[in-house]
């Protein structure tokens, strides 16, 4: 009867536990923050996506960018990778447009930079870009902001498109 009184309890804590994985294992049709694989909800997240960069932009938006300081550039190209990664934080957006990329890269190849290096970085990140190559968008975001010298909201994936879609329907529509 003494073990029973120890090993009841921790007998009955397992059980839980086991059964609240199974539970919760099971597909009951909920998320839990896990994206399924559907090839054609992502294919049709995509079109709009390509169709959303190809959208012309004014160009008082893209005029302003001739004005900008290298800060402000660099900011803009740092908001604009938020469309594309994933982070527990994010501060500023910018839609990623063709019109915008290649302005801001014209912009930025004209322009001078006290430290070359800042210049080298932006053009490598928006170059891919002009192509509709965006693979380069975590690696891109960490640069700049560890050069902000970030501490909170790294870029750890890209999005899926459909999670990408959301963003610009919340940021931009």
């Amino acid at each position: 009867m003494k073990n029973w009184k120890v090993w009841g309890p921790i007998v009955g804590i397992l059980a839980c536990i086991v059964g609240v994985y199974f539970y919760l294992s099971e597909d009951r049709g909920l998320e839990l923050n896990v994206k399924k694989n559907d090839p054609v909800a992502a294919k049709e997240a995509q079109t709009k996506i390509d169709k959303s960069f190809e959208t012309p932009v004014a160009s008082k938006v893209t005029e302003e960018y001739e004005t900008m300081t290298n800060a402000e550039l660099i900011q803009e190209v740092h908001n604009m990778t938020h469309q594309k990664v994933e982070a527990d934080k994010k501060w500023g957006a910018s839609e990623i447009t063709a019109d915008k990329v290649q302005t801001l890269f014209n912009v930025i190849k004209n322009k001078d930079f006290q430290n070359g290096s800042t210049k080298d970085m932006l053009l490598a990140i928006l170059e891919p870009w002009i192509r509709k190559d965006f693979s380069n968008a975590v690696s891109a975001h960490n640069r700049i902001w560890s050069s902000q010298n970030g501490n909170i909201g790294k870029a750890t994936r890209l999005l899926t498109p459909e999670e990408e879609l959301d963003y610009i329907e919340k940021q931009f529509r």
